[in-house]
C-alpha cells in the first residue's frame, strides 16, 4: 500500500525504486510497420541483452504501427494553456504516461529515403506536447537503433544520427547508444551475427 503510494505521488519513480520497486523502466518503440522485420529483429536482440544484465527491469515495447497516432496539427494548443496536454485524442495518451514514467526510451527505425519512418516521426512530433520545462525529458537515457538498404557511406544513418543528438541536446535527454546496420542485397539481421553480437552487447552495458 504504501509503496503503490509513492509510486503514484512521483512521477519519475525515484522514491518507489529506492524502496524496493523496479530498477529501471524502459519504453522501445519500434518505427518499423514490419513487426517483425530487421529492425524489430535488431530492437529485440539489443533489449535481450539490456534483461540479462537487469533482472529487476521493467521493458515495454510498443508496435508504433498498430496505434492509432495522428499527425500533429501545430495547434499549440499543448503549449497556449501550459498544461502539456494535447488536444488530440488517440492513442498517444496513453504514450504519454509510458514515456513520462520511462528511465529510458529506444527508438529503432528503419532508414527511408535518408530519414526515419512515418510511424516514428509521428510519435516524435507528438511528444512535442510534454513541456521540456516540466522535466518529462530531463536524464533520461536514449539509444536508437537503426536499419537501411544502402552500405555505408550512406547519409541516412548520419542525419538521422545528428537529428537525434540535437533532440537530446535540446531536451536535456542523454544519447547512450547509436547502431545502425545494412541489409542490402536483402541481407536478414538473423544472418548477420556481427550485428546480433554488437547490440546484445550494447545492450549488456545498461544498467
Amino acid at each position: 500500500m504504501v509503496k503503490e503510494f509513492y509510486r503514484n505521488l512521483f512521477t519519475n519513480q525515484s522514491l518507489y525504486k529506492l524502496i524496493g520497486g523496479i530498477k529501471m523502466k524502459i519504453l522501445a518503440l519500434l518505427g518499423s510497420p514490419r513487426k517483425k522485420g530487421n529492425t524489430s529483429i535488431l530492437l529485440d536482440q539489443y533489449l535481450k541483452g539490456i534483461k540479462e544484465a537487469n533482472k529487476n527491469i521493467e521493458i515495454t515495447k510498443i508496435y508504433l504501427h498498430e496505434k492509432n497516432i495522428r499527425n500533429c496539427t501545430s495547434c499549440n494548443f499543448c503549449h497556449n494553456i501550459d498544461i502539456g496536454q494535447c488536444f488530440i485524442k488517440d492513442d498517444m495518451q496513453e504514450l504519454y504516461i509510458k514515456f513520462k514514467e520511462a528511465d529510458m526510451i529506444v527508438f529503432a527505425t528503419p532508414i527511408y529515403w535518408w530519414n526515419i519512418s512515418a510511424q516514428l516521426k509521428s510519435f516524435i512530433d507528438r511528444i512535442y506536447a510534454l513541456d521540456v520545462g516540466q522535466g518529462y525529458f530531463t536524464n533520461k537515457k536514449v539509444s536508437l537503433l537503426m536499419t537501411y538498404g544502402g552500405n555505408l557511406p550512406n547519409k541516412g544513418p548520419e542525419i538521422v544520427r545528428i537529428s537525434f543528438e540535437e533532440i537530446c541536446k535540446y531536451t536535456d535527454m542523454n544519447l547512450i547508444d547509436v547502431y545502425g546496420v545494412c541489409t542490402d542485397e536483402y541481407l536478414q539481421v538473423t544472418e548477420n551475427p556481427k550485428a546480433l553480437q554488437d547490440v546484445y552487447d550494447m545492450g549488456l552495458k545498461i544498467s
